[in-house]
């Protein structure tokens, strides 16, 4: 495979959010295409994420180039909420996709 093709990310699916474990556990998930490999780095507003015994970083090739890049959170606690923002970057130019993650409180009745 030659340079020529080699090309940036982009994204074929943008970030979605799930929840497991009763939503202890929030999962965001997106694909990517990319050649070569993409660096992921996520950040929750400004501030990069680095993984813990909480925050878990995933990235699995599922085809050609194509990527599925995971986010795991657990212990989901209020301070977690905020603009989530996933940058994937190679030497051939770099791709960000954001989303926001927000809670309502599930007891106190909604003002309109």
């Amino acid at each position: 495979m030659g340079v020529a093709d080699d090309f940036a990310p982009s994204f074929t699916q943008k970030p979605q959010l799930r929840q497991e474990d009763d939503g202890n556990r929030l999962i965001f998930e997106c694909q990517l295409v990319s050649s070569p490999k993409p660096d992921i780095a996520w950040f929750r507003g400004e501030t990069e994420l680095s993984e813990d015994d909480r925050t878990n970083f995933k990235m699995q090739s599922v085809g050609t180039n194509k990527f599925l890049v995971v986010l795991e959170l657990d212990d989901v606690i209020e301070t977690d909420a905020g603009l989530y923002k996933v940058k994937a970057k190679n030497k051939m130019g770099e791709v960000a996709a954001s989303i926001n993650l927000n809670f309502s409180p599930m007891d106190e009745p909604r003002e309109k």
